[in-house]
C-alpha cells in the first residue's frame, strides 16, 4: 500500500522544492495525497495561530462529509526553532498505513516545515 504514498510523495515533494509559495504547496500536498494515495481519504495542515490550530489547507476524496474515520497520522511541521503545524492524514480504512507510509509522510512535514524557514 506504500507504493501510492511514495509516488505522491514524489510530487508532493517537487512542488516543495520548486519554491513555491508555502500556502500553494500546502493546498497542493493535501489535494495529492487524496487524489493520487486511495486510502487516503482525508488530508489536512494545521498551523498555530498562538496556542490554537487552525485547518490552513484540506482535500477530501469522500463525497459524504460525516463517515467515520478509523485511521489517522499526525506529524509536526518545524523548522529549526520550533513546531508551527501539523500535517494530519486519516482513512476509512482500519490499520491501512504502514511503517514506510509513516517515514514517507515524515519527509513530506520536514519539507514543508524547511519550506517555510
Amino acid at each position: 500500500m506504500s507504493i501510492a504514498t511514495d509516488i505522491a510523495s514524489i510530487r508532493v515533494l517537487s512542488s516543495i522544492y520548486r519554491n513555491q509559495a508555502l500556502a500553494e504547496s500546502c493546498t497542493e500536498t493535501v489535494r495529492t495525497l487524496c487524489e493520487k494515495v486511495e486510502y487516503i481519504d482525508w488530508a489536512g495542515i494545521y498551523f498555530y495561530d498562538g496556542e490554537e490550530k487552525v485547518l490552513s489547507a484540506h482535500a477530501s476524496s469522500l463525497p459524504d462529509k460525516k463517515e467515520t474515520m478509523q485511521s489517522q497520522l499526525a506529524f509536526p511541521i518545524k523548522n529549526k526553532d520550533r513546531e508551527f503545524g501539523t500535517l494530519v492524514v486519516k482513512s476509512r480504512q482500519w490499520i491501512v498505513f504502514d511503517v514506510t507510509d509513516v517515514s514517507t509522510l515524515e519527509k513530506v512535514a520536514a519539507a514543508l516545515g524547511a519550506a517555510a524557514s
